[in-house]
């Protein structure tokens, strides 16, 4: 399942590619008509992410997709529309476009492949959205109510940019660095409220959006070996200092998923990417202790008896 990076990068190419310009809307699959009614003809006004959510807002329609296991949008166009060409699960068909309009100067988009369950498109290109868990248009009152439900996200409690780069933070202005810190010390704040509040293991909070939201099972493990903490730790159990860099750990590797548009902790030469996620049987790089696996919740967690006592 796409963590809470992809979300954010996902909402960001919507931004740049639809939001404020003239879009259609349809569902080739059948199973989005009613909603691609409600949508087409609109113009997009902000596309955002909360943690493993993404969320259109038009005027007074609010487009709600969870990718799950499975969703993915694909993306095609002119040369005018710059867009990666699959981002959520891997599923990418990639073939020379050749651009062809109508009398409106719209791109003639290609004939659907594969259960196309939403089509949306802009005069230069189009997106493709197969296999959501959710994809549904709500009212603002929805909207609301869902994200009450939601735990913070490390993303969103940040510079506005989900990229920032060392030249737009050098040229943010004191207020803005003052707003940002204030935003994330709440986000931080209302995590280690949640935490305490619960006695299952930290192992299964992490999972749990409305504890934290956009974590999934790669951060999960990887941010509590990078902080030594036993999976196992009930929730209620960690010190505040433990809280508090478990939610920096994993705003920094949310950040730089951000970035690089795929999950990396381990930054050694080779191709592997992580520290304990999948690789159960194996020595540990930093004790030599062998990695663990278990079933928790359905998913598996990774860990290192050794390093992770704490």
């Amino acid at each position: 399942m796409p963590e809470g990076h992809t979300l954010h990068r996902l909402a960001a190419q919507l931004n740049a590619v639809f939001v404020g310009r003239d879009w259609r809307v349809s569902s080739p699959q059948g199973r989005f008509s009613a909603g691609a009614k409600r949508l087409d003809g609109g113009i997009p006004q902000r596309a955002e992410a909360w943690g493993k959510h993404l969320f259109v807002h038009l005027e007074s329609e609010i487009w709600h997709v969870h990718l799950g296991l499975y969703g993915a949008f694909s993306f095609r166009g002119d040369r005018h529309f710059s867009a990666p060409p699959s981002i959520g699960a891997p599923r990418v068909w990639v073939e020379e476009l050749t651009p062809d309009y109508d009398e409106e100067g719209w791109l003639i988009p290609e004939p659907p492949r594969g259960a196309v369950r939403a089509r949306i498109q802009s005069r230069s290109g189009w997106a493709d959205l197969r296999g959501p868990t959710t994809c549904a248009v709500l009212e603002p009152i929805e909207y609301h109510a869902l994200i009450a439900r939601l735990g913070p996200d490390p993303l969103r409690h940040l510079p506005e940019s989900p990229d920032p780069t060392p030249d737009s933070q050098a040229a943010a202005s004191e207020d803005s660095a003052s707003q940002a810190t204030a935003s994330q010390d709440s986000g931080s704040a209302r995590f280690l409220h949640n935490l305490s509040r619960r006695r299952i293991s930290i192992g299964a909070a992490l999972m749990d959006q409305a504890v934290i939201a956009g974590v999934g099972n790669i951060y999960r493990a990887e941010s509590l070996f990078l902080e030594g903490i036993d999976p196992a730790t009930p929730s209620n159990a960690l010190s505040r200092v433990q809280g508090e860099a478990l939610w920096n750990r994993l705003t920094e590797q949310l950040r730089t998923g951000v970035r690089e548009g795929l999950i990396r902790t381990l930054r050694a030469e080779g191709d592997r990417r992580h520290w304990v996620y999948q690789h159960q049987g194996s020595a540990c790089l930093r004790c030599g202790a062998q990695i663990s696996v278990r079933e928790l919740q359905g998913r598996r967690l990774y860990w290192c008896p050794g390093c992770q006592r704490g």
